[in-house]
């Protein structure tokens, strides 16, 4: 009887060595040292109805990134184009995009999807991203891919015309209305390194 409760006890030790000796893999968590990021928390009206009679434009939220290399900023603005009201993002001296569809609307994305010059869609090439159109106005139109999907992920790239090969890599993260009309701003952030990837939802 000893022999086997002795014979039991080197086994547990045994074990509980090897346990203690296997060396923990570890996970790549989500913050990341090389991205700037804010959490922004900010609901932003579309000027459903126009500011004013005359109106074509009105900007509605402009963020400016801290530390930035190039000091680039994101504008995102109503506008009243022939066709329809919409809500689109614009960067100053269009020294940025963002990924967009064939028809002009930003693509949306869930959290970890890698963000660098391979990810699927096709950049704006400076023009401005359509967020949503007045669908209450406007049901007909196209929805895009954003307004009542819920929490998205839209991805972008700023640079600077001095050095337009340096690509800076960033994500925002918002909630299109279904009804076109409002978009809210949860968090923003971007690769301090140019042309390096990132992921969405990195800090």
């Amino acid at each position: 009887m000893k022999n086997k409760l002795l014979h039991t006890a080197l086994l547990l030790l045994s074990a509980v060595s090897i346990l203690i000796s296997c060396k923990k893999e570890t996970v790549k968590g989500i913050d990341n040292p090389d991205v700037e990021s804010a959490t922004i928390d900010s609901t932003l009206k579309s000027f459903y109805p126009k500011p004013n009679i005359s109106a074509t434009f009105e900007g509605i939220y402009s963020y400016a990134f801290p530390n930035a290399v190039n000091g680039f900023d994101i504008n995102l603005y109503w506008y009243d184009p022939a066709t329809t009201h919409g809500i689109y993002l614009h960067f100053n001296n269009n020294i940025g995009d963002v990924l967009v569809d064939n028809d002009g609307f930003i693509l949306g994305f869930d959290s970890g999807i890698k963000i660098d010059s391979t990810t699927a869609g096709k950049w704006s090439n400076g023009a401005d991203g359509i967020f949503s159109f007045d669908y209450v106005v406007n049901p007909s139109t196209n929805k895009g891919n954003l307004a009542g999907k819920g929490d998205k992920y839209i991805l972008f790239r700023a640079y600077s015309d001095s050095a337009p090969q340096e690509k800076y890599y960033g994500w925002v993260r918002v909630t299109v209305s279904a009804n076109g009309r409002n978009l809210e701003i949860h968090a923003i952030g971007y690769q301090k390194n140019p042309n390096t990837a990132l992921l969405t939802g990195e800090i």
